[in-house]
């Protein structure tokens, strides 16, 4: 998270407030780590969460296909290559905190050396 703050410090402040403490487990693989906001900025964390609210799982290749268009986010979910589980509230705010991040990513400069990095590392 910290390129968005860099290279576009408005939708970073943005994507802070978006997620606020919702603590939110990501499993993408052999990685499992958390964020949150916490004040003016994120942290994230190594290993799982206690208390998350949202816990998503899938593949770094899950990934790939959705930033590639080649299945769209609900049919992803609805065909078991993304779980998700928390309480509605926790998980529209989480998908709204991932649309705010889309929206920074793309006018980011740092964004596709990132995306090539995780191309690179897909099985």
């Amino acid at each position: 998270m910290d390129h968005l703050a860099v290279d576009v410090p408005a939708s970073y402040r943005l994507l802070v407030a978006e997620l606020g403490p919702l603590i939110v487990e990501l499993d993408v693989g052999d990685d499992i780590f958390s964020v949150h906001a916490g004040g003016e900025r994120f942290e994230v964390s190594d290993g799982r969460a206690q208390s998350a609210g949202v816990r998503v799982r899938t593949s770094r290749t899950a990934i790939l296909d959705l930033i590639d268009a080649k299945v769209g986010l609900d049919d992803a979910v609805e065909a078991g290559v993304v779980s998700v589980h928390g309480c509605l509230d926790d998980v529209e705010r989480a998908h709204d905190t991932l649309r705010a991040y889309i929206h920074g990513a793309v006018r980011a400069a740092s964004v596709p050396g990132l995306l090539s990095e995780l191309r690179a590392g897909a099985p």
